[in-house]
């Protein structure tokens, strides 16, 4: 787990943004992970900058451990994740209902929302 090789500052910082974002819904949950990753931009060249962000987005999915992908949007972050297995999750939701795609990428008008 990514989490778990976080240093301790870092843990506190996800532990603190999960409890914040986990009674809401995942659309909800992706806006505000958005807005958390808006700093990395500001301190590291583009590669960097999303390379810290989908990092942060899979400690933030190690916390919350979603059991069972059932929601478009959470099959969206789960395909941004640096974990393999969210990703493979991900890929299986989206195998099981094609449509999730077209409604994720028209949300935050991308072609392809899942990488």
């Amino acid at each position: 787990m990514l989490y778990e090789k976080l240093n301790e500052e870092m843990q506190y910082t996800v532990d603190e943004f999960v409890g914040r974002i986990r009674p809401l819904s995942w659309r909800r949950r992706i806006d505000l992970l958005a807005q958390a990753g808006a700093p990395f931009a500001d301190q590291f060249d583009a590669a960097a900058a999303s390379l810290a962000l989908k990092g942060f987005v899979t400690a933030v999915l190690e916390r919350l451990n979603p059991l069972e992908v059932d929601d478009p949007f959470l099959a969206y972050l789960l395909s941004l994740s640096l974990n393999p297995e969210h990703k493979t999750a991900a890929l299986a939701y989206l195998a099981r209902h094609p449509d999730a795609r077209r409604l994720v990428g028209e949300e935050w008008g991308v072609d392809d929302a899942v990488n």
